[in-house]
């Protein structure tokens, strides 16, 4: 069975604009390079699914894990979504991702590339917040 691929930023269905918001803010949460600004934008039960490492669960061990990348690190991420819906409390966001970390103790540079899928939950006042963070590096 052939697979179709899918270019960088275009979909046959229209992204759900609160999902594509909710998106954005991650996105802009993450190049801030703010630990509080990035946990803003999670759920209280997130979890994150890093690739090479073990799940990162809980608000605490979240919060470490988002301070010691931006300890380590300057970051820039580029997000784009290629897909989302919508399935009750859930949204689903598939995309791709590019990385550039700059590290804080050598000047080294790394460059990342990878696809991934967020998973938010609609919060009662209608904010949505991750819920999972799933990702893998295209290597």
């Amino acid at each position: 069975m052939a697979t179709k691929k899918v270019s960088p930023g275009k979909s046959k269905s229209k992204l759900d604009p609160g999902l594509l918001r909710a998106h954005k803010a991650y996105e802009a949460a993450i190049n801030s390079n703010e630990t509080d600004r990035v946990m803003a934008m999670y759920d209280k039960d997130a979890e994150i699914l890093q690739p090479g490492g073990p799940l990162v669960t809980g608000r605490r061990n979240i919060r470490k894990w988002v301070n010691d990348y931006f300890t380590e690190c300057k970051t820039h991420w580029k997000k784009v979504p290629l897909k989302n819906f919508v399935m009750g409390e859930y949204g689903f966001d598939e995309g791709i991702d590019t990385a550039v970390d700059i590290s804080k103790k050598d000047g080294k540079i790394t460059r990342s590339n990878c696809k991934g899928i967020l998973i938010y939950k609609k919060q009662k006042n209608g904010e949505w917040l991750i819920f999972r963070d799933i990702w893998n590096d295209n290597k």
